[in-house]
């Protein structure tokens, strides 16, 4: 990574910084093994020559940030694809090779680990008739309509995402966490469903409960998906579960939306509801989702430059993105996009949270996924 000329530059442009937290993980009290990195622009040392105001210099180091590249686990997945038989599996490749539509098929080709074939498999089981297969696996095919909100829609969604169950369910895992046999897991801020499918057909054994506050999302989910339980859930706490009733829970993209105040709260409301030793994991937006966004072209060099900076001091960054129109019918001021550190996380939720793991950029090279585990 390259931080440590440009923060001096930005240093010597008056921005105030006497130094940042860089790196891909960070010690404080609570969190359980990661390496400390600080740089900070020597007082003494007169910056190189540049170009550019500080705007224009945190957008061309973002846009230079190398792209993460993710290998999930597959704790979910592999369970799933074991239960398919040669026959089966014969079956889904000759679909491979002559039904998938082109995206699919260069991601066919791109990678040929079993990991990353067994997960389109199981995608490709959900697409076609191939029903023996699907239900072999404990999959179900149920597609949302467009006009429920739901992840992804579409053929290739129609049975969940085996890809996303392993990012979480992997990140409890590796941070430390064994779901226990007949234990309870939640997912906070499930909209129709999609990760949730895989894991209640991987692990029949768990409860699996999944909450949003779309209405219409739940109620289709409610309707359409018997191995889980969903419930409406309120755009403040509490949630209407008992004190340590589950064992883990994971939130995909959701702490990522959230301003300061909600983002605390809902944590305070987490360490209620998850039992003492049990796990949170959770994807939010930081430094790799910039350079992500500023790649990509979806994000202004002003924007990401004064997230950048809110970051780098500490801060968290919040953009208003929805507006008084909301976000499928959920409307509140303080959802949108935000944008925090590690060390901003640390230094408001430990010792109550230990952090297990952080994985930047760990959720296709975009969001950060960090792993909680909570304390008496």
């Amino acid at each position: 990574m390259r931080w440590t000329a440009p923060l001096a530059l930005l240093a010597a442009a008056g921005s105030g910084l006497a130094g940042a937290l860089i790196g891909r993980t960070v010690t404080r009290r609570g969190i359980v093994t990661h390496e400390r990195a600080r740089v900070a622009a020597p007082a003494s040392e007169a910056p190189p020559d540049v170009t550019g105001t500080p705007v224009e210099i945190l957008g061309s180091i973002l846009n230079e940030r190398a792209a993460v590249k993710v290998d999930y686990p597959a704790p979910i997945s592999s369970i799933l694809a074991a239960r398919l038989t040669d026959a089966d599996r014969a079956e889904i490749d000759e679909a491979a090779a002559t039904r998938i539509d082109a995206g699919l098929a260069a991601s066919w080709n791109g990678d040929e680990s079993e990991k990353h074939r067994d997960r389109l498999r199981l995608l490709i089981c959900g697409a076609y008739d191939l029903d023996d297969a699907l239900a072999r696996t404990g999959l179900i095919r149920a597609e949302p309509p467009a006009e429920v909100h739901a992840m992804a829609h579409g053929p290739y969604a129609a049975a969940g995402d085996p890809y996303l169950a392993d990012a979480m369910f992997g990140a409890i895992e590796a941070g430390g966490f064994e779901v226990p046999e007949g234990g309870t897991v939640l997912d906070f801020g499930c909209s129709s469903g999609r990760i949730l499918r895989p894991i209640a057909a991987a692990r029949p054994d768990l409860r699996c409960l999944g909450c949003d506050p779309n209405g219409p999302a739940i109620e289709w989910a409610q309707e359409n998906l018997p191995m889980a339980e969903f419930f409406v859930s309120p755009q403040r706490p509490p949630l209407a579960l008992d004190d340590g009733s589950v064992d883990a829970a994971y939130a995909l993209s959701i702490w990522s939306h959230f301003g300061e105040a909600p983002a605390l709260a809902w944590l305070d409301e987490m360490h209620r509801v998850i039992r003492p030793g049990g796990s949170l994991a959770l994807t939010t937006h930081g430094l790799d989702t910039l350079a992500y966004t500023v790649r990509a072209g979806e994000i202004a060099d002003s924007s990401a430059a004064a997230a950048a900076y809110a970051m780098l001091k500490g801060d968290l960054h919040f953009i208003d993105v929805f507006g008084s129109d909301g976000d499928w019918g959920v409307v509140d001021e303080e959802w949108g996009n935000a944008f925090f550190t590690l060390d901003w996380l640390a230094a408001r939720i430990t010792p109550r949270w230990a952090i297990t793991r952080h994985q930047p950029g760990g959720l296709g090279g975009h969001q950060d996924i960090i792993t909680l585990r909570r304390e008496p």
